[in-house]
Protein backbone atom coordinates (compact mmCIF):
# COMPACT_ATOMS: atom_id res chain seq x y z
CA UNK A 1 0.00 0.00 0.00
CA UNK A 2 1.35 3.46 -0.91
CA UNK A 3 2.20 5.95 1.83
CA UNK A 4 -0.56 8.32 0.61
CA UNK A 5 -3.20 5.58 0.81
CA UNK A 6 -1.95 4.61 4.24
CA UNK A 7 -2.19 8.20 5.46
CA UNK A 8 -5.78 8.44 4.19
CA UNK A 9 -6.61 5.25 6.05
CA UNK A 10 -5.10 6.64 9.25
CA UNK A 11 -7.48 9.62 9.06
CA UNK A 12 -10.43 7.25 9.59
CA UNK A 13 -8.92 5.69 12.74
CA UNK A 14 -9.97 7.23 16.03
CA UNK A 15 -7.27 7.70 18.67
CA UNK A 16 -9.83 6.84 21.35
CA UNK A 17 -10.81 3.59 19.64
CA UNK A 18 -7.18 2.65 19.26
CA UNK A 19 -6.49 3.45 22.90
CA UNK A 20 -9.42 1.29 23.97
CA UNK A 21 -7.78 -1.61 22.14
CA UNK A 22 -4.44 -0.85 23.79
CA UNK A 23 -2.69 -0.03 20.49
CA UNK A 24 -1.84 3.01 18.39
CA UNK A 25 -3.61 4.01 15.15
CA UNK A 26 -0.50 2.94 13.23
CA UNK A 27 -0.70 -0.53 14.74
CA UNK A 28 -4.40 -0.81 13.88
CA UNK A 29 -3.73 0.12 10.25
CA UNK A 30 -0.82 -2.35 10.09
CA UNK A 31 -3.03 -5.11 11.48
CA UNK A 32 -5.78 -4.30 8.97
CA UNK A 33 -3.31 -4.39 6.06
CA UNK A 34 -1.80 -7.66 7.28
CA UNK A 35 -5.25 -9.23 7.71
CA UNK A 36 -6.28 -8.12 4.22
CA UNK A 37 -3.14 -9.62 2.68
CA UNK A 38 -3.46 -12.93 4.53
CA UNK A 39 -7.15 -13.35 3.71
CA UNK A 40 -7.23 -12.14 0.12
CA UNK A 41 -9.32 -14.45 -2.08
CA UNK A 42 -7.83 -17.08 -4.37
CA UNK A 43 -10.36 -17.08 -7.18
CA UNK A 44 -10.83 -20.10 -9.45
CA UNK A 45 -12.69 -19.91 -12.76
CA UNK A 46 -15.01 -22.48 -14.30
CA UNK A 47 -13.20 -24.30 -17.12
CA UNK A 48 -16.24 -24.18 -19.44
CA UNK A 49 -15.60 -21.55 -22.16
CA UNK A 50 -17.84 -18.52 -21.80
CA UNK A 51 -18.63 -19.16 -18.12
CA UNK A 52 -17.58 -16.28 -15.88
CA UNK A 53 -18.45 -17.81 -12.52
CA UNK A 54 -15.74 -17.85 -9.85
CA UNK A 55 -15.20 -19.42 -6.44
CA UNK A 56 -12.83 -18.49 -3.61
CA UNK A 57 -10.63 -21.52 -2.98
CA UNK A 58 -9.32 -20.19 0.34
CA UNK A 59 -12.80 -19.74 1.83
CA UNK A 60 -13.81 -23.13 0.50
CA UNK A 61 -10.85 -24.86 2.15
CA UNK A 62 -11.03 -23.19 5.56
CA UNK A 63 -14.83 -23.24 5.75
CA UNK A 64 -15.18 -19.46 6.16
CA UNK A 65 -17.77 -17.29 4.47
CA UNK A 66 -16.46 -15.95 1.13
CA UNK A 67 -15.94 -12.17 0.74
CA UNK A 68 -18.77 -12.15 -1.81
CA UNK A 69 -21.79 -14.52 -1.95
CA UNK A 70 -21.16 -15.23 -5.64
CA UNK A 71 -17.69 -16.60 -4.75
CA UNK A 72 -19.13 -19.47 -2.71
CA UNK A 73 -17.65 -22.91 -3.37
CA UNK A 74 -20.98 -24.64 -2.75
CA UNK A 75 -21.58 -27.23 -5.45
CA UNK A 76 -18.25 -26.69 -7.24
CA UNK A 77 -16.23 -29.72 -8.37
CA UNK A 78 -12.52 -30.20 -8.98
CA UNK A 79 -11.19 -31.95 -12.06
CA UNK A 80 -8.13 -34.13 -11.51
CA UNK A 81 -4.91 -34.12 -13.53
CA UNK A 82 -5.74 -37.30 -15.47
CA UNK A 83 -7.42 -35.33 -18.27
CA UNK A 84 -6.36 -32.89 -21.00
CA UNK A 85 -5.90 -30.32 -18.21
CA UNK A 86 -2.43 -31.08 -16.76
CA UNK A 87 -3.00 -28.92 -13.68
CA UNK A 88 -6.63 -29.95 -13.22
CA UNK A 89 -9.49 -27.47 -13.20
CA UNK A 90 -12.66 -26.29 -11.47
CA UNK A 91 -16.29 -26.72 -12.52
CA UNK A 92 -19.18 -24.55 -11.37
CA UNK A 93 -22.47 -26.20 -10.30
CA UNK A 94 -24.16 -25.22 -13.58
CA UNK A 95 -21.69 -27.24 -15.67
CA UNK A 96 -20.93 -30.31 -13.54
CA UNK A 97 -23.27 -32.48 -15.61
CA UNK A 98 -21.87 -31.14 -18.90
CA UNK A 99 -18.27 -31.92 -17.95
CA UNK A 100 -19.26 -35.33 -16.57
CA UNK A 101 -20.94 -36.23 -19.87
CA UNK A 102 -17.94 -34.97 -21.85
CA UNK A 103 -14.99 -35.77 -19.57
CA UNK A 104 -11.87 -35.47 -21.79
CA UNK A 105 -8.88 -37.78 -21.47
CA UNK A 106 -5.66 -37.30 -23.39
CA UNK A 107 -4.56 -40.03 -25.81
CA UNK A 108 -1.05 -40.53 -27.17
CA UNK A 109 -1.18 -42.40 -30.47
CA UNK A 110 1.48 -44.80 -31.81
CA UNK A 111 2.60 -42.22 -34.39
CA UNK A 112 3.53 -39.85 -31.57
CA UNK A 113 0.53 -37.62 -32.15
CA UNK A 114 -2.19 -36.70 -29.67
CA UNK A 115 -5.97 -36.87 -29.52
CA UNK A 116 -8.87 -36.72 -27.03
CA UNK A 117 -11.06 -39.52 -25.71
CA UNK A 118 -14.31 -37.83 -24.71
CA UNK A 119 -16.86 -39.58 -22.50
CA UNK A 120 -19.44 -39.04 -25.26
CA UNK A 121 -17.24 -41.02 -27.74
CA UNK A 122 -16.18 -37.88 -29.64
CA UNK A 123 -12.58 -38.08 -30.86
CA UNK A 124 -10.96 -35.27 -32.89
CA UNK A 125 -8.34 -35.46 -35.60
CA UNK A 126 -4.93 -36.36 -34.08
CA UNK A 127 -2.58 -33.43 -33.55
CA UNK A 128 1.20 -33.10 -33.38
CA UNK A 129 1.09 -30.91 -30.24
CA UNK A 130 -0.98 -31.90 -27.20
CA UNK A 131 -1.42 -28.28 -26.13
CA UNK A 132 -4.08 -27.75 -28.79
CA UNK A 133 -6.35 -30.46 -27.39
CA UNK A 134 -8.00 -28.16 -24.85
CA UNK A 135 -9.08 -25.71 -27.56
CA UNK A 136 -10.51 -28.56 -29.63
CA UNK A 137 -12.45 -29.89 -26.63
CA UNK A 138 -13.76 -26.40 -25.81
CA UNK A 139 -15.01 -26.08 -29.38
CA UNK A 140 -16.68 -29.47 -28.99
CA UNK A 141 -18.38 -28.30 -25.77
CA UNK A 142 -19.64 -25.12 -27.45
CA UNK A 143 -21.01 -27.24 -30.29
CA UNK A 144 -22.88 -29.78 -28.14
CA UNK A 145 -24.35 -27.00 -25.99
CA UNK A 146 -25.67 -25.24 -29.10
CA UNK A 147 -23.43 -22.18 -28.92
CA UNK A 148 -21.63 -23.14 -32.14
CA UNK A 149 -23.15 -24.72 -35.26
CA UNK A 150 -22.25 -28.30 -36.09
CA UNK A 151 -19.18 -28.70 -38.27
CA UNK A 152 -19.74 -30.45 -41.62
CA UNK A 153 -18.57 -34.09 -41.67
CA UNK A 154 -15.13 -34.75 -43.13
CA UNK A 155 -16.63 -37.29 -45.54
CA UNK A 156 -19.17 -34.80 -46.95
CA UNK A 157 -18.34 -34.54 -50.69
CA UNK A 158 -19.39 -30.88 -50.76
CA UNK A 159 -16.73 -30.07 -48.17
CA UNK A 160 -14.06 -32.46 -49.35
CA UNK A 161 -10.88 -30.89 -50.71
CA UNK A 162 -10.19 -31.91 -54.33
CA UNK A 163 -7.13 -34.11 -54.72
CA UNK A 164 -5.47 -31.57 -57.00
CA UNK A 165 -5.72 -28.92 -54.24
CA UNK A 166 -4.01 -31.00 -51.57
CA UNK A 167 -0.62 -29.70 -50.51
CA UNK A 168 2.36 -31.76 -49.43
CA UNK A 169 1.47 -31.05 -45.79
CA UNK A 170 -2.13 -32.23 -46.38
CA UNK A 171 -0.88 -35.48 -47.91
CA UNK A 172 1.55 -35.99 -45.03
CA UNK A 173 -1.35 -35.59 -42.60
CA UNK A 174 -3.43 -38.15 -44.50
CA UNK A 175 -0.53 -40.61 -44.45
CA UNK A 176 -0.18 -40.02 -40.71
CA UNK A 177 -3.83 -40.93 -40.23
CA UNK A 178 -3.38 -44.07 -42.31
CA UNK A 179 -0.36 -45.01 -40.18
CA UNK A 180 -2.41 -44.42 -37.04
CA UNK A 181 -5.15 -46.74 -38.31
CA UNK A 182 -2.71 -49.52 -39.25
CA UNK A 183 -0.76 -49.44 -36.01
CA UNK A 184 -3.85 -48.96 -33.84
CA UNK A 185 -5.17 -52.37 -34.86
CA UNK A 186 -2.23 -54.34 -33.46
CA UNK A 187 -1.83 -52.04 -30.48
CA UNK A 188 -5.53 -52.44 -29.65
CA UNK A 189 -5.11 -56.21 -29.55
CA UNK A 190 -2.10 -55.89 -27.27
CA UNK A 191 -3.96 -53.47 -25.01
CA UNK A 192 -6.94 -55.83 -24.84
CA UNK A 193 -4.72 -58.76 -23.84
CA UNK A 194 -2.92 -56.65 -21.23
CA UNK A 195 -6.21 -55.31 -19.84
CA UNK A 196 -7.59 -58.82 -19.48
CA UNK A 197 -4.44 -59.93 -17.65
CA UNK A 198 -4.61 -57.00 -15.27
CA UNK A 199 -8.36 -57.42 -14.83
CA UNK A 200 -8.13 -61.05 -13.78
CA UNK A 201 -5.50 -60.20 -11.15
CA UNK A 202 -6.77 -56.80 -9.98
CA UNK A 203 -10.47 -57.57 -9.58
CA UNK A 204 -10.08 -60.27 -6.89
CA UNK A 205 -7.69 -57.99 -5.01
CA UNK A 206 -10.11 -55.05 -5.25
CA UNK A 207 -13.03 -57.17 -4.05
CA UNK A 208 -10.90 -58.35 -1.13
CA UNK A 209 -10.04 -54.75 -0.27
CA UNK A 210 -13.75 -53.90 -0.40
CA UNK A 211 -14.55 -56.67 2.06
CA UNK A 212 -11.78 -55.55 4.41
CA UNK A 213 -12.73 -51.87 4.30
CA UNK A 214 -16.42 -52.59 4.88
CA UNK A 215 -15.54 -54.85 7.81
CA UNK A 216 -13.40 -52.07 9.33
CA UNK A 217 -16.17 -49.53 8.79
CA UNK A 218 -18.75 -51.81 10.38
CA UNK A 219 -16.47 -52.41 13.36
CA UNK A 220 -15.94 -48.69 13.89
CA UNK A 221 -19.54 -47.50 13.57
CA UNK A 222 -20.81 -50.18 15.96
CA UNK A 223 -18.19 -49.42 18.62
CA UNK A 224 -19.49 -47.50 21.63
CA UNK A 225 -16.39 -45.35 22.09
CA UNK A 226 -16.34 -41.62 21.28
CA UNK A 227 -14.35 -41.51 18.03
CA UNK A 228 -14.31 -37.70 17.95
CA UNK A 229 -12.42 -37.06 21.20
CA UNK A 230 -9.03 -38.47 20.16
CA UNK A 231 -7.16 -37.00 17.18
CA UNK A 232 -6.10 -40.37 15.72
CA UNK A 233 -9.55 -41.89 16.25
CA UNK A 234 -11.19 -38.92 14.54
CA UNK A 235 -8.79 -39.21 11.60
CA UNK A 236 -9.51 -42.94 11.23
CA UNK A 237 -13.24 -42.23 11.25
CA UNK A 238 -12.78 -39.50 8.61
CA UNK A 239 -10.90 -41.88 6.29
CA UNK A 240 -12.80 -45.13 6.82
CA UNK A 241 -16.33 -43.85 7.48
CA UNK A 242 -16.34 -40.26 6.27
CA UNK A 243 -17.37 -37.00 7.90
CA UNK A 244 -18.96 -35.21 4.94
CA UNK A 245 -22.05 -36.00 2.91
CA UNK A 246 -21.18 -38.28 -0.02
CA UNK A 247 -24.47 -38.04 -1.88
CA UNK A 248 -23.61 -37.36 -5.55
CA UNK A 249 -27.17 -37.43 -6.90
CA UNK A 250 -28.08 -34.51 -9.16
CA UNK A 251 -30.03 -31.82 -7.35
CA UNK A 252 -29.04 -32.96 -3.86
CA UNK A 253 -28.89 -30.09 -1.37
CA UNK A 254 -27.20 -30.50 2.01
CA UNK A 255 -29.67 -30.32 4.89
CA UNK A 256 -30.15 -31.61 8.45
CA UNK A 257 -30.67 -35.16 7.17
CA UNK A 258 -27.15 -35.48 5.76
CA UNK A 259 -23.64 -34.85 7.06
CA UNK A 260 -23.19 -31.64 5.03
CA UNK A 261 -19.81 -30.51 3.72
CA UNK A 262 -18.20 -29.06 6.85
CA UNK A 263 -17.67 -32.17 8.99
CA UNK A 264 -14.05 -32.65 7.91
CA UNK A 265 -13.19 -28.99 8.55
CA UNK A 266 -14.91 -29.07 11.94
CA UNK A 267 -12.78 -32.08 12.90
CA UNK A 268 -9.62 -30.35 11.66
CA UNK A 269 -10.35 -27.25 13.73
CA UNK A 270 -11.22 -29.33 16.79
CA UNK A 271 -7.89 -31.16 16.76
CA UNK A 272 -5.69 -28.43 15.27
CA UNK A 273 -5.03 -30.29 12.01
CA UNK A 274 -3.38 -28.06 9.35
CA UNK A 275 -5.32 -27.27 6.17
CA UNK A 276 -3.03 -29.30 3.88
CA UNK A 277 -3.40 -32.39 6.08
CA UNK A 278 -7.19 -31.95 6.18
CA UNK A 279 -7.28 -31.78 2.38
CA UNK A 280 -5.11 -34.91 2.21
CA UNK A 281 -7.51 -36.68 4.58
CA UNK A 282 -10.40 -35.80 2.27
CA UNK A 283 -8.47 -37.26 -0.66
CA UNK A 284 -7.77 -40.48 1.23
CA UNK A 285 -11.47 -40.76 2.07
CA UNK A 286 -12.34 -40.31 -1.61
CA UNK A 287 -10.02 -43.17 -2.60
CA UNK A 288 -11.53 -45.47 0.02
CA UNK A 289 -15.12 -44.63 -0.97
CA UNK A 290 -14.30 -44.87 -4.67
CA UNK A 291 -12.62 -48.27 -4.28
CA UNK A 292 -15.74 -49.62 -2.56
CA UNK A 293 -17.98 -48.03 -5.20
CA UNK A 294 -16.02 -49.52 -8.11
CA UNK A 295 -15.92 -52.95 -6.45
CA UNK A 296 -19.70 -52.88 -6.06
CA UNK A 297 -20.10 -51.91 -9.71
CA UNK A 298 -17.95 -54.89 -10.72
CA UNK A 299 -20.04 -57.21 -8.54
CA UNK A 300 -23.28 -55.91 -10.04
CA UNK A 301 -21.93 -56.26 -13.60
CA UNK A 302 -20.65 -59.80 -12.95
CA UNK A 303 -23.08 -61.51 -10.56
CA UNK A 304 -21.94 -64.94 -9.44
Amino acid sequence: MSSEARERLLQYVSFNDAANEGVTPDQLVNDAISEALLNQPALRNCLIPGCFKQMDAISCMNGHKPPRPEWSGQGWRTLGSGTIFPAGGHICPDHVETVTDHLPRRLKLPSGRWSVECACSWTPTPQRWHGILRSMWEQHILTVTGKLPDAPPVTDPEHRTPLSDLTEADLADLYDRLWDAETDREETRQVARTCMTYYTSAVPALLGVQTSLEALRSRIVTDSRDWSSDKLDAWLWAVLVGLNCENTEAGHVHDDDCAGDQGLWDMARQHGIPTDQAIRTGQLRWWVANAIKVAKQIEEANPQ
